[in-house]
C-alpha cells in the first residue's frame, strides 16, 4: 500500500510539473530525452517578469545628488523581484550596502540570489543589494587624512585622503534616506567593504556603532596611517557596546612565498605589515567579548587579496544569518516560501 501511494504521489508531482506553461512540451520527447519548448519558456518567464527585450536584468542604476560631497552619485540596486518574479509589494528586504560597488555588485547579487531563492534556499534572506561605485575612491574610503604612509602610500597617493566621515554622513543622511524611500526596505542593514572598503567598514563599527545591524570586513587595510587607526579601533572596541551587531573578517593570505604564519607574526618588515595588523585586530576583537559583538573570522591561506573578496562573503553571509535556515523535509524543485519561513523572516522587521 505504501509503494502505491508513493508511485501515486510522484506520477502527481511530475503531473504537476510538466503542467507549468512553458516550462516542458513533449516531455519524453525522442529516445527518452525531455525537449523543451524554448520559445515558450521565454513567453512564460517574460510573463513573470524575469526577461525583458531578452535580456537578463538583475540591477538598476540609480542616482542620489549629494550635497554633503558636492556631486552627483550613482548607486546599483537590486532586488530580489527582478529575478523570481514575486512582486509582492507587501513584502520587505533588509538592505546590503556594498562598497567598491562596480566591482562586487554581480558576485553578490548571485551568491544571494542562490542562497535564498535557488532550490528553495533559505541560507540567508532575499535582501536589497546597494551597490556603491566610487567616485574617488582614496578620498572616500580612508578616515582620517595623511600626508604619506610609505612604503605603501607616497605623498602623491596620499593627497586625498580623509573623506570618510563625509563619505559615511553621505551614507547615513543622503543614500539610506533615498533607499528607504524608493524601495520596499526592513530596517536591517548590512555593511561589506574590502581593503579601503574594509578600513571603512572598520571605521564604521566604531564610530557608528547604531548604523549597521552586521559588518563583513575582507582584508580590511589596518596598516593605514601607520597602524594609529589600528590603535583607535582597538581602544574604541573595548569601550563600546555593540548589544548583538555581527561582524565577520575575512584574512588573505599576502604573506611572501615561504613564510608560515609564526614567522610572519615575528616578522617586522612591511612586508608583512598589512597580514599583522589585521592579526592583531582579529586576535584583539577575540580577547574582548565582552562588548557584546558577535564575531568570527578566518584565514584564507590559499586565497590572496584580490581572490578573497567572493569566499569571505559566502562564509560571512552564512555566519550572520545562521540563526535563519529553516531545514525542511527536501522536496526536489519546490522553491516556495514557507510560512514557517515567513515567521522567521519577520525578525527582521
Amino acid at each position: 500500500m505504501k509503494h502505491f501511494l508513493l508511485a501515486l504521489l510522484t506520477l502527481f508531482f511530475l503531473t504537476t510539473l510538466f503542467a507549468q506553461p512553458g516550462t516542458l512540451d513533449n516531455s519524453f520527447g525522442i529516445n527518452g530525452k525531455i525537449l523543451v519548448d524554448f520559445k515558450k519558456t521565454r513567453e512564460y518567464y517574460s510573463a513573470i517578469g524575469l526577461q525583458s527585450d531578452n535580456k537578463i536584468v538583475i540591477g538598476k542604476i540609480d542616482s542620489v545628488y549629494s550635497k554633503i560631497l558636492g556631486e552627483p552619485r550613482k548607486v546599483w540596486v537590486y532586488t530580489p523581484d527582478m529575478l523570481s518574479g514575486n512582486r509582492d509589494t507587501t513584502q520587505h528586504y533588509p538592505v546590503v550596502y556594498l562598497l567598491d560597488g562596480d566591482g562586487h555588485f554581480e558576485s553578490m547579487v548571485g551568491m544571494i540570489q542562490q542562497l535564498s531563492q535557488v532550490n528553495g534556499n533559505t541560507v540567508c534572506p532575499e535582501m536589497i543589494v546597494v551597490g556603491i561605485p566610487n567616485t574617488d575612491r582614496t578620498r572616500d574610503l580612508t578616515p582620517t587624512h595623511i600626508a604619506s604612509d610609505p612604503p605603501i602610500m607616497d605623498s602623491n597617493f596620499s593627497k586625498n585622503t580623509g573623506g570618510g566621515e563625509n563619505f559615511v554622513s553621505f551614507i547615513e543622511k543622503e543614500l539610506m534616506p533615498h533607499i528607504d524611500s524608493v524601495y520596499h526596505t526592513q530596517p536591517y542593514r548590512m555593511l561589506i567593504g574590502h581593503s579601503f572598503g574594509g578600513l571603512t567598514v572598520m571605521n564604521v563599527l566604531t564610530n557608528h556603532t547604531k548604523l549597521f545591524n552586521a559588518y563583513i570586513a575582507i582584508d580590511p587595510s589596518m596598516w593605514y596611517d601607520k597602524e594609529r587607526f589600528l590603535a583607535a579601533t582597538e581602544k574604541k572596541l573595548k569601550e563600546k557596546k555593540y548589544d548583538g551587531a555581527k561582524m565577520y573578517l575575512g584574512i588573505a593570505n599576502t604573506m611572501p612565498d615561504g613564510m608560515t604564519v609564526d614567522k610572519m607574526l615575528k616578522d617586522t618588515t612591511s612586508d608583512t605589515r598589512h597580514i599583522r595588523s589585521i592579526f592583531a585586530l582579529d586576535k584583539f576583537i577575540k580577547a574582548n567579548p565582552q562588548n557584546g559583538l558577535k564575531f568570527s573570522s578566518k584565514y584564507y591561506a590559499d586565497d590572496d587579496h584580490g581572490s578573497v573578496p567572493l569566499v569571505s562573503e559566502y562564509d560571512g553571509l552564512r555566519f550572520i544569518f545562521s540563526f535563519y535556515r529553516f531545514r525542511k523535509i527536501h522536496q526536489p524543485f519546490c522553491g516556495i516560501r514557507t510560512a514557517v519561513e515567513y515567521h522567521v523572516f519577520t525578525q527582521f522587521s
